[in-house]
């Protein structure tokens, strides 16, 4: 019986020191956006130009945002192949703001916003 005792003891207090979390630095918790990776993985996302298809996408979500402000400029885009493209852009309007957003285009050109326009960058 006592060792039945002491190993659910020892059992348990393994358990316990196994189930502790370790703490993530904030600037880890900050890279673990998979957009915002700089290893070149298969089917992950890459740093991409600014293309014309890349600037209709964001033509898209600038016609869903209920603003007065305008384009400024694009800040970056990142590319996902899957079927069709995903991009992730970053975006400056005329006053100032900027913000993120992710779109798909299919193989036959449809073009879908995956993540509305949110304020803020991507990757910090």
């Amino acid at each position: 019986m006592k060792k039945v005792l002491l190993v659910t003891i020892f059992s348990v207090a393994a358990l316990a020191g196994c189930s502790q979390k370790s703490e993530v630095p904030e600037q880890a918790q900050e890279t673990a956006n998979p957009i915002c990776s700089t290893k070149n993985l298969t089917g992950g996302w890459s740093q991409s130009d600014i293309t014309p298809e890349a600037k209709q996408a964001l033509d898209v979500v600038l016609g869903q945002m209920n603003t007065s402000a305008k384009l400024e400029k694009i800040l970056s885009v990142r590319t996902q192949v899957v079927a069709g493209l995903n991009y992730a852009i970053e975006f400056e309007m005329d006053n100032g703001q900027v913000w993120n957003t992710v779109v798909y285009r299919s193989l036959q050109g449809d073009i879908e916003m995956m993540q509305a326009a949110q304020q803020g960058r991507l990757c910090q």
